[in-house]
């Protein structure tokens, strides 16, 4: 069987990061997981804008689909307070900071949500998927 490996940026508005203030979020726009992809892993990175302070810190969580529970006829996604933390970037300690990590695949899709607990600097977000995924 072969595999094979596909990277998708996340984008925010169609743009590659977004730029989240202090005390804000931010919330991507949708992706959709292939159909024969058997391990996904996300790639977050958070830039400070200015000089890290402590607490400097970007939340990364993840608002999966799996497609329509009431029969509404479009995707729902996770609330916000109900997402899948992913990880929190400091960028007192690493400015920009980075970090990779596995994710289930039994979703559709997703989005990435970001929320900033910066003391007064923004933050700028942005993340890649990666999808290994089985051929024929």
């Amino acid at each position: 069987m072969a595999m094979s490996r596909t990277e998708t940026q996340i984008e925010w508005s169609s743009s590659d990061s977004t730029s989240v203030s202090s005390g804000s979020a931010a919330t991507s726009d949708a992706f959709t997981l292939e159909t024969d992809c058997i391990a996904l892993a996300i790639q977050c990175k958070a830039d400070n804008a200015g000089t890290p302070a402590s607490g400097d810190t970007l939340d990364v969580y993840i608002l999966w689909t799996c497609g329509d529970p009431d029969g509404a006829s479009t995707d729902e996604y996770d609330s916000t307070d109900h997402g899948m933390f992913v990880c929190q970037l400091d960028t007192d300690q690493d400015d920009p900071a980075i970090r990779t990590v596995d994710l289930p695949v039994s979703a559709k899709g997703g989005k990435v949500y970001v929320e900033s607990n910066a003391a007064s600097n923004s933050i700028t977000a942005s993340a890649a998927l990666y999808q290994l995924k089985s051929g024929s």
